[in-house]
């Protein structure tokens, strides 16, 4: 068997020997969850597994995956028990060519049901794994080329696993950072009790898809859609890669947010990236909008539709520069509150709302305006609130809402932009943090 420190060289992508592709044989419809239709949202909320990769394929994954250059330049460890491999297409030229080949892009977008491109290259091949060890070497040690099939014996409590009351899902319930998502599985399955990914349906109940099978792919409409993947047990590795992608046409919604990612992501390669591709989105929009007038004149004058389109492209800029967060923030504030409350904090947010004191010192903090009083953030509150008042729906990180019922605070803003490190820091100042640490002792 050969070792991951062996490797020198990877195979030249070739769809005709790499590629394995069977349609999937169902497309779970955004009807089906009982979900409604967004701007730009494709009826198609995800399909079952599909057959994606041939068996040489797989192998010749795992070898430009595991070669040393990119083990050593794109591993971390954001989670327990779990190494993760990013901007792994810098460095192997069979993962780009794989994910970037037309062919490739043809089958997601059939799978999807929407023309879709790749938002940028840091987020192309996305890998999460699972496998033994305690620290980052450790796990490496244990990569190898040819995918196993070793079990680990399951205990009564793995056996009675149930993700949706066990707190050791890999990833709690969420929204995808971008629309679209396609999930490869490059690790044998046989054996394996969790791995699937279970959706939150329209009346609240959920919807459970089934793991990917080795080679095997899933799409999701993950940016639209809340859920959540079980932790897999009883293998001795689970090896799953992801791209993400946005929809290819015009004129549709772009629900991105880097909420999922800004805690673990190298800010200083990714900004310049995301501004790229917001840029390039941008353009799209309005040569497409410049086109619709140059083909019909009288359209400049539709002064309505004019100031929906002016006043979409404002907002996605604002979108696009609320996102990046300065990586001095971001490392002070991840430092100070720790990643688990990064992840938690909407459920935090449900917590504190639970205390007596909750409306006084939300309200006060908001009325004072003495957390950054200058900062943007309070015209992006109002905003908001003006929404509410017309009955409009908010979009943001968590989905498309029609806010109801309390006071919308600034917590509510911040949680709606994806922007959990500051919602933390804002939090602080109100006295609802130290209430809620004060509350776990």
């Amino acid at each position: 068997m050969e070792e991951v420190h062996s490797i020198s060289n990877e195979e030249v992508f070739d769809p005709a020997v790499h590629l394995q592709y069977i349609p999937p044989q169902k497309q779970i419809t955004m009807q089906d969850l009982l979900l409604p239709l967004g701007e730009g949202t494709s009826p198609i909320a995800g399909t079952v597994p599909f057959s994606l990769l041939s068996a040489k394929g797989i192998r010749a994954y795992r070898k430009a995956m595991f070669q040393q250059e990119v083990l050593s330049k794109c591993s971390s460890s954001p989670f327990p028990g779990t190494l993760v491999l990013r901007d792994a297409v810098k460095y192997s030229k069979f993962i780009q060519d794989f994910w970037t080949h037309s062919e490739t892009l043809r089958i997601v977008s059939e799978a999807a049901g929407v023309p879709l491109e790749i938002v940028m290259p840091t987020e192309i091949g996305h890998t999460n794994i699972q496998v033994e060890g305690s620290t980052i070497d450790e796990m490496k040690q244990n990569l190898k080329i040819e995918p196993t099939s070793e079990k680990v014996e399951l205990s009564p409590a793995d056996l009675a696993y149930d993700p949706l009351k066990d707190a050791s899902a890999i990833i709690p319930w969420h929204y995808d950072s971008y629309p679209y998502v396609c999930v490869l599985m490059l690790s044998e399955t046989d054996g394996m009790i969790g791995g699937e990914t279970y959706i939150k349906k329209g009346d609240g109940t959920t919807q459970k898809v089934e793991g990917p099978q080795i080679g095997h792919a899933v799409i999701l409409q993950g940016g639209e859609v809340q859920h959540l993947a079980a932790r897999a047990k009883g293998v001795k590795e689970r090896i799953s890669t992801i791209t993400s992608y946005r929809s290819k046409s015009p004129t549709v919604y772009d629900s991105s947010f880097m909420t999922n990612i800004r805690p673990y992501a190298d800010l200083k390669s990714l900004y310049p990236e995301w501004t790229q591709y917001r840029l390039r989105k941008l353009k799209d929009e309005i040569v497409y909008h410049l086109q619709q007038i140059e083909k019909e004149p009288t359209h400049v004058q539709d002064q309505k539709g004019l100031a929906t389109f002016v006043q979409s492209q404002i907002s996605y800029l604002q979108q696009t520069l609320r996102q990046m967060i300065t990586p001095e923030f971001e490392e002070k504030t991840i430092h100070r509150f720790g990643r688990s409350a990064y992840y938690e904090a909407p459920m935090i947010w449900e917590k504190v709302q639970t205390f007596p004191a909750f409306e006084a010192l939300a309200a006060s903090a908001d009325d004072k305006r003495c957390w950054f009083p200058d900062s943007e953030y309070w015209m992006d509150l109002q905003a908001s609130i003006e929404l509410i008042r017309l009955k409009k729906p908010l979009k943001g990180a968590m989905g498309s809402k029609t806010w109801a019922g309390r006071r919308y605070y600034m917590g509510d803003e911040l949680l709606r932009q994806g922007l959990n490190e500051v919602f933390l820091d804002w939090l602080e100042h109100t006295g609802l943090w130290t209430m809620y640490s004060e509350s776990l002792s």
